[in-house]
């Protein structure tokens, strides 16, 4: 009777015990963390039939805000292909005649942790004129933050890398979700579109297949804007 008494009171701990580990296991912490993720509204979008018009107001772009044709990116910065292509598209307003590269955001949320928080970092550098290079050092190095429960530290460490001179006001701007809107709107977009992953890439409202510079530049021509 007593040994009887004695397993059941050790299999209760056991499993009290495995109850605690569960509670405060990384993937609970991983889901407190991720409010960021869950903070962009994924069913907000209307379906929508054209790439909306390039507003050099509000959107993150480089070449000139007033050439005649618009190349557009769709990406997300935890995104292993936006990466890759990352370095070869700094060739497009030079390589592509009177082109302005334009930089949308579609944070993949179920798939990628991180997205909307880099993103984040991204406007909050790019509102103290550090845009394009956390842009670069994100992509850089993608594989270090990743997979990062939070990766706000690292984040702030690029930040002062790239020379964004007040880190509390990034850190504040990235905590209070400052850039959601931003995020948001592009996020409908690419929805709304029906984009199907990341990149895509889009000419002059027309989509673009080819993987290489030389291949876009050829499939391009057909809507090019003289």
């Amino acid at each position: 009777m007593k040994k009887g008494i004695t397993i059941t009171i050790i299999v209760l701990i056991v499993l009290g015990f495995a109850y605690f580990l569960f509670k405060i296991s990384p993937q609970t912490t991983q889901q407190s963390v991720a409010g960021y993720n869950s903070a962009l509204n994924t069913a907000s979008f209307k379906p929508i039939s054209s790439v909306p018009a390039f507003d050099p107001q509000t959107e993150r772009y480089q070449g000139n805000p007033k050439a005649k044709n618009v190349f557009v990116e769709y990406a997300d910065y935890q995104c292993p292909s936006c990466a890759a292509y990352s370095d070869m598209l700094k060739q497009v307003p030079t390589q592509f005649p009177d082109t302005v590269f334009v930089y949308r955001y579609f944070p993949l949320t179920q798939i990628h942790p991180n997205s909307v928080e880099s993103a984040m970092a991204a406007e909050a550098a790019g509102a103290q004129g550090k845009y394009w290079e956390m842009h670069d050092i994100l992509f850089k190095n993608q594989t270090d933050w990743s997979n990062l429960v939070d990766p706000s530290d690292v984040f702030a460490q690029y930040a002062q890398s790239v020379g964004v001179a007040n880190i509390n006001q990034f850190k504040s701007d990235i905590s209070a979700k400052k850039y959601l809107a931003v995020i948001q709107k592009d996020s409908d977009q690419a929805l709304g579109l029906n984009l199907q992953g990341t990149p895509t890439f889009f000419f002059n409202g027309h989509t673009l297949q080819n993987s290489d510079i030389p291949g876009m530049l050829k499939e391009a021509q057909q809507w090019v804007n003289k």
